[in-house]
């Protein structure tokens, strides 16, 4: 990636972090950076193309991350879901300004919901790598890997949608609901998978 893009895009997501990405500004942005607002258009034609390349530098950043945690799996699958699980949560707490402007209108955009659907896609693989892993290490007894993935992440996103949705309509942050969101998630995984782990004892 060209370099003054890269300036620009950590720029763009510390102040989308701060303030949301409605309440920022081209002009904004520009100022920080300390250049003028044509040159920032030079880069970005409008505020769209830039936050979907924040979105794709931050889920980048943090799929890589994952894939390296399951590299690493260690033989304890619901260690390993509990430490993925926690790691998104500090994402989410970093970003959560992030994470509740997803009514937002320009993300119901065609040209947007593929790049996320592209996104959630890489997401559902990480999963998907980390179930076939328990299942050939003979640390899980599972079938149908494939819709189970899918299944988990549902649930996963369906309870941290749960506990955000009151922020995501106010567009009020309240970071609290980030302890709660982990909590539900970390019981729902033991829930699901607790019986399905195969021990040595």
């Amino acid at each position: 990636m060209d370099k003054r893009k890269e300036e620009i895009i950590e720029i763009a997501l510390r102040r989308f972090s701060h303030y949301g990405f409605s309440k920022t500004t081209m002009n904004e942005i520009a100022d920080d950076l300390k250049i003028t607002k044509a040159n920032l258009y030079y880069y970005y034609p409008d505020k769209v193309a830039l936050i979907k390349d924040v979105v794709c530098y931050i889920s980048t950043n943090l799929i890589s991350q994952e894939e390296k945690m399951i590299e690493a799996y260690n033989g304890d699958l619901l260690d390993t879901l509990f430490a993925l699980l926690k790691f998104r949560a500090e994402h989410m707490r970093k970003h959560y300004m992030l994470y509740i402007n997803e009514n937002l209108d320009w993300i119901r955009d065609n040209a947007f919901t593929e790049f996320i659907d592209e996104i959630e896609c890489k997401d559902l693989e990480v999963l998907q790598t980390l179930l076939n892993k328990a299942v050939d290490a003979g640390n899980l007894k599972m079938d149908n890997i494939e819709e189970s993935s899918v299944v988990l992440r549902n649930i996963i996103k369906g309870l941290g949608l749960l506990h955000t949705v009151k922020d995501i309509m106010c567009g009020i942050p309240n970071l609290e609901n980030v302890d709660h969101i982990l909590d539900s998630q970390m019981k729902a995984v033991k829930l699901i998978f607790e019986e399905r782990i195969v021990t040595n004892k």
